[in-house]
């Protein structure tokens, strides 16, 4: 266990070769300045009483020479080399050899600058990690040997002769000097690669926590910017400090013009000191009136000042949706389950008015057939009120047929019929039943079949006819039933367009939307159901209605509704 331990210890940890070139490329010029500066100002600052050995100024020149000429020459390999870790050892290396040479040259034993050593060793731990620092420590520790054992042997350059160096001749003393510095390379060796490796680990946790700050970042930009509700923030003094795409859709305004100014400058209506849900209109930048639905919540972001966190308590964040469309749909279906329920009940009671009246009407026929035995004076009158009762009992009939198909539409059942036959059948069947009817011409091809529900369908036509009849009632000209059908890709079969055309007196544009409101008519003699059943005709066919006015007079009435598939 110990020894893995001491394995994973000393196992290099290793950045990018990026990283690991502009590691090196600084330590480079760290050299430089510091070789620089210690032997500048020790040569500067040197006086006989401090009894310093120097050696004299050409070899120190020389010295810093060599140094200048190798570190340029290990920056320009650096930008060729590949191994980059191998360079960097070998760097640390040439560094305790500089250092050695300096300590030999200034003292050996009485020099003062052993503890540069201290330099790769704190390098190589920060550079190449744990390994990296032993390394040079193992290397310092060797050459400082060496430089005290050739201290010890005597030799010495010549010029020590002349400088106040105080020959050594207890071998315990250098002893003693070696094991404080080489205990103190070992233990800064250590000591950095655990610095190094404990940043080393607070980089990457940062890397990771950034990385992931990054993404959260983005991700609540992509839904701040992206989400469809309107999102407001407003600081301790309710000026607005952010503003949504969302918001800019709901209000008009844009994030630029509302940055920094009084929420309820521009929008009065909305309460931030509530967090309920509430309903308010607000006034676009157009001017319009929306309804909207909001709310307010405070805004609580930690800070690092005192201050900062008493405005941050105080921000607050509005969401606001546009509920117009919503309320509008919610009225809507209120209004439809209501005229459901009411259209309900009045089927029902519809329904049951038709027996009593079927009563009334076939008792006017048997009274109007026994009238045809009396005189005629008396028959005269009998009979005009005979023929009251059975026409007024028939148009109650009528109209109580149409209210149970538009309370209670059924469900098409669709067939291939071939539509003038159906058509010349209705204009038959209007003309026998005497319903106002009028000229009518038929503008419609011989073979043209079509696919829907062939009773819903003619029933359809009927309402058609009977409004353009009435319309055309003073018109001398005929009214129009034309159909074509569309052509697609030169297939036949996709939809089929019927036209109720008259020359009547024409429809007023302004009622052209409420003529398929259900009851509103403009005649006395009907309640008003007809084109709202053919609305719902069509609706069911998955079809259109469309009502037209002429240019001048007359108005076209026209139904569309597909078909399926290309037929033969």
């Amino acid at each position: 266990m110990a020894v893995s331990n001491l394995l994973r210890n000393i196992k290099p940890i290793t950045d990018s070769d990026e990283q690991l070139r502009e590691h090196l490329l600084s330590f480079l010029l760290i050299r430089v300045i510091l070789y620089t500066l210690l032997l500048g100002i020790t040569f500067l600052l040197h006086t006989r009483e401090h009894h310093l050995i120097l050696p004299p100024p050409a070899l120190i020149v020389l010295y810093i020479f060599c140094i200048y000429v190798y570190s340029i020459s290990s920056a320009l390999l650096l930008r060729r080399t590949l191994h980059l870790r191998r360079f960097g050892l070998v760097q640390l290396l040439s560094d305790t050899v500089f250092i050695a040479l300096l300590v030999y040259a200034t003292g050996c034993s009485q020099s003062i600058f052993p503890s540069v050593f201290i330099l790769p060793i704190i390098a190589g731990g920060l550079i190449l990690y744990r390994i990296g620092g032993l390394i040079p420590a193992a290397s310092a520790t060797i050459l400082y040997a060496i430089v005290l054992t050739s201290e010890y042997l005597g030799l010495l350059p010549s010029y020590y002769d002349e400088t106040y160096y105080i020959e050594v001749d207890n071998f315990l003393v250098g002893m003693n000097i070696f094991a404080v510095y080489g205990l103190t390379f070992f233990l800064i060796a250590l000591l950095s690669g655990i610095i190094a490796t404990r940043l080393r680990t607070t980089e990457d946790a940062l890397s990771r926590t950034e990385l992931k700050l990054d993404r959260l970042l983005l991700l609540y930009k992509q839904i701040f910017n992206d989400i469809l509700t309107g999102i407001i923030t407003v600081d301790d003094q309710d000026r607005i400090t952010s503003f949504n795409p969302a918001a800019e859709n709901i209000t008009g305004f844009t994030a630029h013009e509302v940055n920094r100014r009084r929420l309820n400058e521009i929008f009065p209506r909305i309460s931030v000191e509530t967090q309920e849900r509430l309903v308010a209109d607000l006034q676009r930048k157009d001017g319009t009136l929306i309804r909207v639905g909001y709310s307010c919540a405070n805004l609580n972001i930690p800070s690092g000042t005192e201050r900062d966190n008493s405005a941050i308590s105080n921000s607050k964040v509005i969401t606001l949706q546009d509920i117009s469309r919503i309320e509008k749909m919610e009225k809507q279906m209120r209004k439809a389950e209501k005229m459901a329920a009411i259209g309900e009940m009045s089927a029902s009671i519809a329904h049951d008015f038709r027996n009593p009246l079927a009563a009334i009407s076939g008792s006017a026929q048997l009274l109007a057939m026994e009238l045809e035995d009396q005189a005629p004076g008396e028959r005269s009158v009998k009979n005009s009120l005979a023929k009251i009762i059975l026409r007024e009992s028939e148009r109650m009939s009528s109209t109580i047929t149409d209210f149970l198909h538009y309370a209670r539409p059924s469900t098409p059942e669709p067939q291939w019929f071939n539509l003038r036959r159906m058509a010349e059948e209705t204009v038959a069947l209007m003309t026998s039943e005497d319903a106002g009817t009028c000229p009518i011409r038929l503008d419609i091809p011989d073979a043209l079949d079509i696919y829907a529900d062939r009773q819903q369908l003619q029933l359809a036509l009927r309402h058609l006819l009977r409004n353009s009849c009435y319309a055309a009632k003073n018109s001398p000209e005929p009214v129009i039933i034309q159909a074509t059908e569309m052509l697609a890709n030169g297939m036949r079969g996709e939809q089929v367009i019927i036209d109720i055309s008259d020359q009547g007196e024409g429809v007023d544009p302004g009622i052209v939307e409420k003529a398929f409101e259900p009851f509103f008519t403009t005649r006395e003699d009907t309640a008003g159901l007809g084109l709202t059943i053919v609305r719902q005709i069509m609706a069911s066919h998955n079809g259109t209605i469309a009502l037209i006015p002429g240019p001048e007079r007359g108005c076209t009435v026209r139904i569309q509704f597909p078909l399926p598939l290309a037929i033969p």
